[in-house]
């Protein structure tokens, strides 16, 4: 093997001579008659199945016109560019965030899988995933064209079940939203039990695809063109929507919805509505409490919905949290979310002037940062006290024990063997970000494996568990430091997420723009070195969503009240949303936060949110009951005559909420 870099004169020649039209001998055209020039060598060398076409026994290997009707030019001249040189810079050009260039990027990656070019398809696949985790609505665009069971439809599958409620609604700016699928794909959704919303919410949704099927038949009539890739006419979307509506679990949307919402769409069947409603009031007679479910995992959880933040809206799971209350959070860090969205459930000490009778629960839906708030600033904070860094070559070491921040790889590079300094062969030169700022480190040669494994790569989420901080005692030019600034030298990390879809803000390098003698630096204060006979590892949590949630809302829910509110008026890492209190004599028996009634916090919008609290169905065992100790406290607290009565028998709920020819076709009251 000759080893020959991009700069050799022959390399540069042989690309060179790729460029040149009067070298190629074969030529690809597509559905638009556009014709792509290629070489049929360089062709064949990349793809096994360029190969047996262009030289085995099929028409192909004797003609100069090769057609492949299923593309348009655009995407054959990118797999002639990947061919030429591993990339696809002029695709990248027609890429923007639509639905048309969603599709185009699915439709590149089915060429690169048809033709077995494996890392065109990776490529593609990534920037896909890309593209959806910054605008969440060209999920449904990106799923509706990609085939089943592919990478590029798990991944848009993922993030539809995990953020319905920014993914399905239709979004004018991208033209994607739930418009967007066909009616195969749009019931395979409804069939779909991850998906983490509430039925009500589905429901709606199917009337916006409903609206977006006739406001595009009615476009495609205004101009007298068929389009044989949509769904047919007014019939076949109603048909369509029935069958999607049949999927839903009626049962869990509220009686008053049912008969002034889901019962006049015409959607449902009426037999269906009335048999949701007296499930819901003989499951209520059997319990005494009234609860309705959701899609997801049977765990106890909040659906938020109706927030006038988006995001905000979800389903919640609970999680340890408060030793006076209880958190629930959504798990969405897979799919590209930069903030952690937690609901809190606290109580209230009452002060010396208020009486037992007066002591109040807060509830507060709240959103943190994922990365830990101004931990380049920590991590470059001088322990030396301003004392001079010596002269020799070996850098100062300086530790910090019990500092474990999470911050974002943005860049990833092998240190070359050859390197002069012997310290540094072998090592990784790795970027690490908090989101503002960033930082240089190494990372021990133990470490290599998990980036050649993948597990460690560009845009990875890192719980950074044990460094050393180390004060270059000389310019270090191969990992981008110069004397006196920090740097890190990492043992141990926990991977928090592999790929969440894109690199979080635009930091820039800490030492471009700050003084790291600043009074800012002097409130941090760092302890003794960490040992370095630990051995090296990297751990690739198994439940990061649940972890990480965790930690970052317990950690800011622990500071007082008072440094709480300052700490999110300086830094902006917690954004509050929205919040309601009630006295614990008040607290509803069916629920553990109020459904409606929820005021608009610093950084909410309007409207706020509407709650349903879901117990698991095993919270009736004796075991769930003690797990839920903070709530038993606070209904100990409640006076009887002050709770609202549960409902008694099948007859009383329905004579309250079923309309009158319903109650008589029932027997429930006198004729």
């Amino acid at each position: 093997m000759l080893g020959l870099s991009l700069d050799n004169p022959v390399v540069q020649d042989l690309l060179e001579a790729l460029q040149d039209e009067e070298l190629t001998d074969v030529t690809l055209e597509g559905y638009d008659g556009i014709p792509i020039p290629a070489s049929r060598f360089v062709l064949a060398a990349r793809s096994s199945v360029l190969k047996r076409m262009l030289y085995g026994n099929f028409r192909e290997a004797n003609t100069s016109r090769i057609s492949l009707e299923e593309y348009d030019s655009v995407i054959l001249e990118a797999i002639v560019e990947y061919c030429y040189r591993n990339e696809i810079s002029k695709f990248r050009l027609y890429i923007h965030r639509t639905a048309s260039s969603a599709r185009r990027l699915v439709q590149l990656y089915k060429a690169a899988d048809y033709l077995a070019l494996v890392g065109l398809a990776k490529l593609v696949a990534q920037l896909a995933h890309n593209l959806t985790t910054r605008y969440p609505p060209l999920a449904c665009a990106v799923y509706d064209e990609a085939d089943l069971f592919t990478k590029v439809s798990r991944d848009a599958l993922e993030m539809i079940q995990s953020r319905p409620y920014v993914t399905l609604p239709p979004d004018p700016n991208t033209e994607g939203g739930i418009g967007c699928l066909s009616s195969h794909k749009l019931i395979s959704i409804y069939h779909d039990q991850n998906i983490q919303a509430g039925e009500l919410f589905l429901f709606q949704m199917l009337r916006e695809w409903k609206q977006s099927m006739e406001d595009e038949q009615d476009h495609r009539t205004d101009r007298g063109a068929a389009d044989d890739n949509h769904d047919g006419g007014a019939d076949d979307s109603l048909s369509t929507v029935q069958a999607c509506a049949a999927l839903l679990v009626l049962d869990n949307i509220e009686p008053h919805d049912l008969l002034t919402l889901v019962s006049p769409s015409g959607f449902c069947q009426p037999e269906s509505i009335t048999q949701a409603i007296t499930k819901q009031a003989l499951r209520a007679a059997q319990t005494r409490v009234w609860t309705m479910g959701s899609r997801g995992p049977d765990l106890e959880r909040i659906l938020v919905e109706g927030a006038g933040s988006k995001n905000a809206n979800g389903i919640y799971y609970r999680i340890d949290g408060l030793a006076n209350g209880e958190l629930y959070s959504k798990r969405e860090i897979s799919c590209g979310q930069e903030f952690v969205y937690t609901l809190s459930i606290s109580l209230k000490s009452p002060t010396s002037k208020e009486s037992t009778s007066q002591e109040q629960v807060e509830c507060r839906i709240f959103c943190s940062k994922i990365l830990t708030h101004k931990a380049v600033v920590r991590l470059t904070t001088r322990s030396d006290n301003g004392r001079a860094v010596n002269t020799n070559s070996a850098p100062i070491r300086i530790g910090e024990t019990g500092f474990q921040p999470i911050l974002q790889v943005i860049s990833l590079e092998l240190i070359p063997s050859q390197e002069e300094d012997s310290s540094m062969r072998g090592k990784q030169k790795i970027q690490l970000s908090d989101g503002d700022h960033f930082l240089y480190a190494v990372m021990t040669p133990r470490l290599r494996s998990a980036s050649r494994n993948k597990e460690l790569a560009q845009n990875t989420l890192v719980k950074v568990t044990e460094y050393e901080r180390c004060i270059a005692s000389s310019n270090q030019e191969v990992i981008g430091v110069e004397r006196g600034q920090i740097y890190l030298h990492i043992r141990k990390l926990s991977i928090i997420s592999q790929d969440p879809g894109h690199k979080f803000c635009n930091p820039v390098y800490y030492y471009d723009v700050c003084d790291d003698e600043s009074e800012e630096l002097s409130t941090f204060s760092s302890s003794s070195s960490l040992d370095g006979s630990r051995e090296a590892s990297v751990i690739v949590n198994p439940h990061p969503s649940t972890a990480i949630v965790q930690k970052s809302s317990i950690d800011l829910l622990m500071q007082p009240a008072t440094s709480r509110r300052l700490f999110v008026a300086e830094s902006q890492a917690l954004q509050e949303l929205y919040f309601c209190n009630y006295r614990v004599r008040d607290k509803p028996i069916d629920s553990k936060v109020p459904a409606t009634e929820w005021e608009i916090d610093t950084h909410g919008m309007q409207p706020g949110p509407k709650c349903r609290w879901i117990p698991a169905a095993s919270d009736s065992s004796p075991d769930a009951k003690d797990r839920r100790k903070t709530d038993a406290s606070i209904q100990s607290r409640t006076s009887t005559d002050a709770r609202r009565p549960a409902v008694a028998s099948f007859n009383d709920f329905a004579t309250s909420v079923l309309p009158l020819p319903l109650q008589s076709k029932y027997s429930l009251v006198p004729n």
